[in-house]
């Protein structure tokens, strides 16, 4: 991508003022449309031309594009807040019969219990009223997912997280991991794989992303753990894998699973991973994008055009844009015009550096106004080869829970910086990268072991430099033999 002076060189945010972008053939114009939001989750193209759009803090607002104004749709009580809240909704498709929106929520009881909702309500004056609990399952403080969508023959699809249960994640029974498929009324159809379930199929992780393309394939996108975040193409009944598999078999842990059980590989796997959120389809009128998959990031904060191939079952090549200019991008919509909308995240519970800004959360929008002049053309210039250095390795696995200086997020993620548990001994600090552990949050620590022992200790080194000058040196030689 070729990007005209002013846009790459400009602070993060600059887009607000209106910057335009070269692609390889179209030029495009970057703008915000609505600012000082509070931790964006989704975006839809409303039945009214306005963008609808929420946030955690339990919103559902309507956004005029062109002018600004934002109208409060629904304010939920009740919600839970800290690491989700109000996230994804889906709007009836037949609008002019059925003025209905579906909503999630995270729920939190007066024992403390979470909960996830799938709430149904009627539009009428410009507000949402009448509400009616379709289902509700287990929640957590994290893990939810989540995303709906409704497919061509009325059925709502709901991607679930895994709550931190593992065990329970390829049980038809339990419905998190999975991706629900349920009636308008929230029955369940007859027609589904596993009966009396609302299982579609399972095996997944963090989903956040989900879409239909032109061609009716739906694609799903989660997080995984310290390796292959996915793209997972859908089908009836299957078994993604997680928590035996991630990405495909490709560690010997990994194959005796495989060789026993049917498990479907993704389309597109990342490792580094690199916190994939919201996705949408794209065939509008930015040439390079047609036939794409849009995929918004979190860690990388970079927007992922993922091109399909005809058959629009196959990812072919992956486009990189505007990484770490907004900060988190947690959803992506089309209009009919083919103009793109970003909504960025910078206010939830895991800001990246430099952000929030003063302006945060943003809707950015994405509009193609011509073509870049044959002389101005310019290739995409390729990525330069970083060495794979402790900073390398710690910024690609360790930054995003425990921060660029090493202090975590409370409550969530604990500190590096004066760490007990980086005092221990060898044998104690060696078990907990290479076998992972369980923080007092609940949430696991991966266990590295696909890393090499020369990057361990590399990694290791590091830390003990920049953080923990109390963690006991260790050498490549140490990580080899407390592997045998």
């Amino acid at each position: 991508m070729a990007v005209r002076p002013g846009f790459e060189a400009g602070l993060p945010g600059a887009a607000a003022k209106g910057d335009t972008v070269d692609l390889e053939t179209s030029r495009v114009v970057i703008s915000s449309v609505a600012e000082k939001q509070n931790a964006i989750w989704d975006l839809a193209w409303g039945p009214d031309n306005w963008i609808w759009f929420t946030d955690q803090d339990g919103k559902l607002s309507r956004l005029n594009p062109e002018t600004g104004e934002i109208k409060l749709l629904l304010q939920v009580k009740g919600y839970f807040r800290k690491r989700v809240g109000l996230m994804t909704f889906v709007l009836h498709p037949d609008w002019k019969k059925f003025k209905q929106v579906f909503v999630n929520y995270s729920h939190i009881d007066s024992d403390s219990v979470i909960t996830a909702k799938l709430v149904r309500y009627n539009y009428r004056n410009g507000a949402l009223t009448d509400p009616e609990l379709l289902m509700e399952i287990p929640g957590y403080q994290g893990h939810n997912g989540a995303r709906l969508v409704i497919s061509a023959d009325r059925k709502l699809l709901w991607a679930t997280g895994d709550i931190v249960q593992e065990k329970k994640v390829l049980d038809p029974a339990y419905p998190n991991g999975k991706v629900l498929r349920l009636n308008l009324d929230g029955s369940i159809p007859a027609d589904n794989p596993f009966p009396g379930s609302p299982v579609w199929c399972m095996g997944f992780r963090v989903p956040q992303g989900l879409v239909y393309t032109a061609k009716g394939n739906l694609f799903v996108a989660e997080h995984g753990d310290a390796t292959d975040d996915e793209v997972n193409l859908l089908t009836r009944g299957g078994n993604y894998g997680w928590p035996y598999i991630a990405g495909t078999c490709d560690l010997p842990k990994e194959e005796a699973y495989c060789r026993d059980n049917h498990t479907i590989f993704p389309v597109k796997s990342w490792t580094p991973t690199i916190a994939p959120a919201g996705m949408d389809y794209y065939n509008g009128n930015i040439s390079e994008w047609k036939n794409a998959l849009l995929l918004t990031t979190l860690k990388t904060q970079s927007l992922r055009v993922l091109h399909l191939d005809a058959s629009g079952t196959q990812i072919v090549s992956e486009d990189i844009l505007f990484s770490k200019k907004f900060g988190r991008l947690r959803d992506v919509c089309v209009s009919p015009a083919g103009d793109v909308y970003i909504g960025t995240s910078n206010r939830d519970w895991n800001p990246p550096a430099n952000f929030p800004l003063a302006t945060d959360d943003k809707i950015i929008k994405i509009r193609r106004i011509g073509k870049v002049p044959a002389k101005d053309r310019k290739k995409a210039i390729a990525g330069e080869n970083t060495t794979e250095s402790g900073a390398t390795i710690y910024a690609s696995y360790c930054e995003s829970c425990h921060k660029p200086d090493g202090r975590g997020v409370p409550g969530s993620f604990p500190s590096l910086v004066g760490s007990a548990k980086l005092s221990r001994s060898k044998e104690g600090f060696l078990s907990m990268v290479l076998n992972g552990g369980q923080a007092a949050t609940g949430e696991a620590m991966p266990a590295f072991t696909f890393l090499s022992d020369r990057q361990l200790a590399s990694l290791a080194s590091y830390v003990r430099q920049q953080f923990a000058p109390e963690l006991p040196e260790l050498k490549e030689s140490d990580f080899k033999a407390f592997r045998k």
